[in-house]
């Protein structure tokens, strides 16, 4: 069974036909795109999600009312497979416009192609996504994780339906853009492995170990250690993994 195609995803999402296309404009002015589509086993059931998003148009507001113009809405398209008359097939999906915002400058976080995603589910039956994802910031390549957290049986009292975004975090950067060599600042770079640790049944905390190098001081870099590790936590009240 194959996934559902991008362009699919967006129609089911928006309602607009991008005639195969998988960024297109639509009422208002704001842009449409695919994001990521991920397949995954969860109680039983097997799913595809596709994430879509959205820029803000002119003169428009998120569907919360509350976007930044500089980030995208975050949209999915979720869909169960299901056996009908012996045939196997995808469900009608279940869709959400809105399931957080992220990304700067009108563009959604860049996907990195050269590391895998990663899951984790939870004891009381929800699923932690975290998404690749990369940034190039004033010469420093980013590297980091969006989290997403899957919640079809509503067990938790967070603000949003079956999909949430729960913020992304650094795993590690390379400034060699940027330093030049050494000679406009020190050079620098490492990377980090995401290792879920769990709690209770809710959801778990994320351990980032580091390697490589960073920089202690100015003209000073230093080899990163198990000092360096970072936990971050799940915060309710921010809906959010913060250290």
């Amino acid at each position: 069974l194959k996934p559902p195609s991008a362009d699919s995803v967006l129609y089911f999402i928006y309602q607009r036909d991008g005639n195969g296309a998988v960024s297109y404009k639509i009422d208002g002015g704001a842009t449409v795109s695919y994001w990521y589509g991920h397949a995954f086993d969860l109680n039983g059931k097997h799913y595809f999600t596709g994430f879509g998003s959205k820029s803000q148009g002119e003169g428009q507001e998120g569907d919360d009312g509350m976007m930044d113009p500089e980030h995208v809405a975050i949209s999915q398209a979720t869909f169960t497979r299901v056996e009908k008359d012996g045939k196997v097939e995808w469900s009608k999906p279940d869709t959400d416009g809105y399931v957080g915002e992220f990304g700067r400058m009108g563009r959604p976080e860049q996907i990195d192609e050269s590391r895998k995603a990663q899951s984790f589910t939870t004891g009381d039956g929800r699923y932690l996504l975290a998404v690749p994802t990369q940034d190039f910031v004033n010469g420093t390549d980013v590297r980091m994780f969006s989290l997403l957290l899957f919640d079809p049986g509503n067990v938790d009292k967070l603000g949003f339906r079956q999909w949430g975004y729960l913020g992304s975090i650094p795993v590690g950067y390379d400034n060699s853009d940027a330093c030049d060599g050494g000679e406009v600042m020190s050079c620098a770079a490492s990377s980090g492995t995401l290792t879920f640790e769990q709690t209770d049944a809710g959801l778990p905390h994320l351990k980032i170990s580091f390697r490589g190098t960073t920089i202690a001081s100015p003209g000073k870099v230093r080899d990163m250690t198990d000092a360096d590790t970072v936990v971050y936590t799940f915060d309710q009240a921010k809906q959010s993994y913060e250290k």
